[in-house]
């Protein structure tokens, strides 16, 4: 398996004139492509298969997510029968989630606010702007990108880290890892990630699934 490499490298890619949309030959060079395309996006929509784990119980739920960069972002329970139909609706530059229905209540993830629905966008967050750690291709045949977000400020396990892999040839995001102090704390597995493009660019975001 291929050591993971600092993306720290990526500043001296850019300097030598990497640009998204050649053929990348590093993890780095495809993170830095990967980055520019999600940040074109003005909308994307998926199923997210979540798995919290507390120290004391193991939460499984299923959310229907439409995430917009403009607007509302809009993430509906769909599973356990129990809790379909509430929904979480973010707003643009607000912190508080409001639900309808009863609600849905699992905690806290970490000392910063981070909850089960919230880590949804918080993930968005890290692919355009985020800190990457690491890069490293994963997969028997190195068919995935895998991308380490973290506090640069911050030594390794320590505060919140976000695992992210995407389809290397799609660039369509397939699942999430979240852990706090070393500890994984919740995966989210995703599907049917369908995108939406701004209307000032060429494209309509097929090639991210």
């Amino acid at each position: 398996m291929r050591k993971l490499t600092a993306c720290v490298l990526m500043m001296t890619l850019l300097l030598s004139g990497c640009k998204a949309g050649t053929a990348a030959e590093t993890p780095e060079e495809e993170a830095l492509a990967l980055r520019e395309e999600y940040q074109a996006l003005s909308g994307w929509s998926a199923t997210v298969d979540i798995s919290v784990c507390y120290s004391e119980a193991v939460y499984d739920f299923t959310l229907d997510a439409r995430w917009q960069r403009d607007g509302e972002t809009v993430l509906t329970v769909t599973a356990p029968e129990l809790l379909a139909g509430i929904t979480a609706r973010i707003a643009e530059g607000e912190t508080v989630l409001e639900y309808d229905g009863a609600g849905l209540s699992l905690g806290l993830l970490d000392g910063a606010g981070l909850t089960p629905v919230s880590a949804v966008p918080a993930v968005m967050a890290q692919i355009e702007k985020g800190y990457m750690a690491k890069c490293a291709w994963a997969g028997e045949n190195d068919e995935y990108l895998q991308i380490s977000f973290q506090d640069p400020e911050l030594e390794a396990n320590t505060g919140t880290q976000f695992l992210l892999t995407f389809d290397r040839a799609s660039h369509a995001l397939l699942r999430a890892e979240v852990s706090v102090a070393g500890e994984t704390v919740l995966t989210a597995n995703i599907s049917n990630f369908t995108t939406e493009m701004k209307q000032d660019d060429t494209g309509d975001g097929e090639n991210l699934g």
